[in-house]
Parts: structure tokens; sequence; C-alpha cells
């Protein structure tokens, strides 16, 4: 969660304020009475606003440019990392795409005036202008501005893509060699992410040479068809299409496991009492989501389905001290040895992902907030979980992290700039569960998966034999 703090503009006496002029025309625009235009207006007012946006960020991209020659011109070693987070802040973005910004800034203000110009009036948003720029990032700034000189008469007559497209058909034909290096190069950058999707699921991708990547897909459509077919005895279809039997296969492969063996890795799923046993508060819902670190909230039902699915050698059951209202980590047991960096855990358990305002990043450093050589404790009120990029960003001249309160944790970042941004630790169960929802009682049950409290399982009975003797 991210949040602007103590913003004020500083002008001459006597200047025109731009930024005060730009918060009225934004304040002006909400006055707008759309239900008192006619339908041709309307449609008008929205190809105009369009136009706004062109302009805003043609203006945006001339600010960005500034911004960057004038800290490259006070500190030109820290400036490249330090100016991305910059203006990632001010627009609400992550890092990685706050660098993007600042290139494609560099490249409109310098060496396409041309698409600029387009953008400036409006004739083509930042999405056009990104195409542009990403598929000529290879070429020289002279062949660069080839290519834009070549395009001027296409700018607002293509989509975002089709744009795309024409400039890196015409970057080919200036420069075959680097495009050619462009796509060595990018082999290099080949790896697997994950990030969340809807509905309890995650896509898991492979960035690779296309070749490999189509030929993978190809096996595994082969293989799933099989299975579908019956000509697989070792694995039925168990009333499973096609992709999901692709899906299922790919991850059982990637992981190592054989055909309905359980998934051997550990899962971190933070949930109550209430809502995994039954026990507990009798105020509370047994309907309280679930939470996964890093990817969201899972439904009780569903992450209670989960642990009985894992059966008792593969579920580990450790206590989570909170604050009195629940919202925030402040302790939790240490039972299994085999596992180190406790207070390490917390901090991922608690920020969830990198806790620089709008970053989202996964965790990969426990950072202090403030620093050992400034008298920083190791104790769990200072520590933040960020991602690399961001650990790295606040050692460069000019920003400083503070912590303030504790439950909830506010984390405020100040920039090179003196602009401030404040983050908040979401609380234990994820955002919208503070405050904690009153639930009226469960309906009776329905079925044996309803999603009222459960009658215990062996499993579960002895999770909660755990628990109570702990």
């Amino acid at each position: 969660m991210g949040e602007v703090v103590g913003d004020t503009a500083v002008t001459q006496p006597g200047s025109v304020d731009p930024v005060a002029e730009s918060q009225r025309f934004v304040d002006r625009l909400a006055e707008v009475d759309v239900d008192a235009l006619s339908d041709h207006d309307r449609a008008h007012f929205i190809r105009t606003l369009e136009r706004v946006k062109g302009g805003a960020s043609a203006a945006q991209a001339r600010a960005t440019d500034a911004l960057r020659r004038s800290r490259e011109a006070a500190a030109p070693r820290d400036a490249a990392r330090s100016v991305g987070s910059e203006v990632a802040l001010a627009r609400r973005e992550s890092p990685s795409a706050g660098d993007r910004l600042v290139g494609l800034a560099r490249a409109l203000v310098h060496e396409m005036p041309h698409t600029m110009t387009a953008l400036t009036r409006g004739d083509i948003v930042e999405r056009h202008a990104t195409e542009c720029v990403r598929e000529t990032a290879v070429l020289s700034a002279e062949d660069r501005r080839e290519v834009d000189r070549r395009l001027a008469g296409l700018l607002s007559r293509l989509s975002a893509p089709a744009l795309g497209r024409a400039a890196r058909r015409v970057a080919a034909e200036l420069d075959a060699a680097s495009v050619v290096r462009r796509m060595d190069a990018a082999v290099a950058s080949r790896r697997v992410s994950v990030r969340p999707a809807p509905d309890g699921m995650a896509y898991l991708t492979v960035l690779g040479p296309m070749r490999d990547v189509v030929g993978a897909h190809a096996a595994l459509l082969a293989r799933s068809r099989s299975v579908v077919g019956g000509q697989c005895p070792e694995e039925g279809p168990d009333g499973r299409g096609v992709g999901a039997v692709a899906a299922d296969a790919a991850l059982r492969l990637l992981s190592g496991r054989e055909v309905g063996q359980v998934q051997p890795l550990e899962v971190h799923l933070v949930m109550t009492d209430r809502s995994l046993l039954g026990t507990g508060d009798p105020g509370s819902s047994v309907m309280e989501p679930a939470r996964v670190p890093g990817h969201g909230p899972v439904p009780a039902p569903v992450a209670r389905a989960w642990v009985r699915d894992a059966g008792p050698a593969s579920v580990w059951l450790r206590r989570l001290h909170t604050s009195p209202e629940g919202r925030d980590l402040v302790a939790m047991d240490s039972r299994r040895r085999v596992f180190g960096g406790l207070l390490r855990r917390m901090l991922v358990l608690r920020d969830d992902v990198c806790s620089t305002p709008w970053c989202d990043a996964p965790i990969v450093h426990a950072d202090h907030a403030r620093p050992v050589r400034e008298g920083g404790a190791t104790v769990f009120e200072n520590g933040s979980g960020t991602c690399a990029r961001c650990n790295q960003v606040k050692e460069a001249p000019g920003w400083q992290v503070e912590v303030i309160g504790n439950a909830p944790r506010e984390l405020v970042v100040t920039t090179p700039a003196g602009h401030r941004h404040r983050s908040t630790s979401p609380p234990l169960l994820g955002w919208g569960s503070d405050p904690p929802l009153v639930h009226p009682p469960p309906a009776p049950p329905t079925s044996p998966r309803s999603l009222s409290a459960p009658t215990p399982s062996a499993l579960e009975a002895r999770l909660a034999a755990l628990l109570d003797a702990s």
C-alpha cells in the first residue's frame, strides 16, 4: 500500500504555479456534468480527454528528463537508479517501471521529435510512444531519428501494436546487425517467473527461445491428448480437459513429482485458528480468508481443503502472535529447528511484498529501515522486507526511510526531491481484513465441504491437539 504525504509546491513569487494549475484542471474535470451532455458531446468529450492524456504524458516526459539531467549533473554515479525509483514513486509505479519511464522520456525528448510532437498534440497516447521507443532501443541515435521520421505520417493512424511492428520493421532494415544482437542478448535474459492470478490461481511463466518454448508446449499438448484419449495407463484424465492435463503435467514435471505425489515444497498459509479448526474466538468468522504471503487471499474452504489434502505428515503448525485486535504480527513460535532465519520469515509474513510504496515486487532482502551505521538495531521493528532494487536505491544520496509506529507499522520514504511517500504493512490476513468483519452465524452445513465450520477430520483433530498443547 502506498500514500503520498506532505507534498507542497515551491515556486518563485509572481510566477505561475504549474502544479496548482494542473490540480485546478483536474478539479474542473470532476465538476463536468456529463448527464447534461448529448451523446454526441459525450463521445467528443471522451475523445478530447484522450488527447489530454497524450499531452499530459508528453509533459510528464519533459519533466522526467529534466529531473534526470538535474540528478546526473549533481551525482552522476548514483543518478540512474535513484531517478528511476523517484519517478516510480511519483507515478505510483514499480521501480522497474520507473526505469523504463526515464528511458522513454530521454528517447522522446532527445531522439524522436516527431513522436514527441504527436504526443504533445494528443494525436497519440503514451502506449504508442512506448512501442516506438522499445522497438528502436538497439539503434543508434541517428537511426532512431530516421525511424521517427519515416513513421511520422503513420503515428496518428495506427494502433499501438501496429506502430510497434512498423518501427520494428524499419529498425531491421536500417540496422539488421543490431536487431540480431538484441535477439541474441535476449537469450541471456531467459527466466521463470510467477505472479498471482484471480480465483486462487497463479501464472508460471517461462521466458525462453521461441523454438524451445514452442517445442515444450507441443510436447505437453501431445502428452495431454494421449492422457485424455486414454492412451496412458499410468495416468487417467479424471474428467480433465487437455489444457488442465497439460498444466498438471508441467507443474508435476517441474517440481520433480511422480503421478499422484503431493507437492513437497513448503507453502506458507496464514489463517486464523477459527478458520482452520473452528476453535478460538467464537465472535470471529469461520469464513475469514487465509493468505499466502506475496500472492494474496485464499477462501477459507479452499485453505481447509489444502490442509486436508496435504496429509498429517505434510502439515506443520506454527503460532503467530498478533496485536490485541489481530491486525499486526508481533511474534512467532519457533518449533521447527530445520528451518533457520525466523526473524526474516516474520518480515516476509508481515510485509507480504516489498515495503516500498507501489513496488509490490517479491521480497528478496531483509533490510534495516534505519541503517546499522546510524544505530539501527537488527530487530523486528526496524526490519523491512524489500526487493533488491529498493534496498540498494535507498543508499543513494538524498534518500531516507523512517519507521513510524508499530501497530500498524508505517514506513515513510523521502526522495532526494523532498517528497514523502508512506506505506503501511498489511493486516496479517491481508488487505480487506482490517477492520475485522463481523459475520452472522454460518448457515447449517449442506455438504461435507460446507462453507461453515467443518466437522474436524483426523488431521484437524491432531492440529487442534497440538495447538492446545502449545
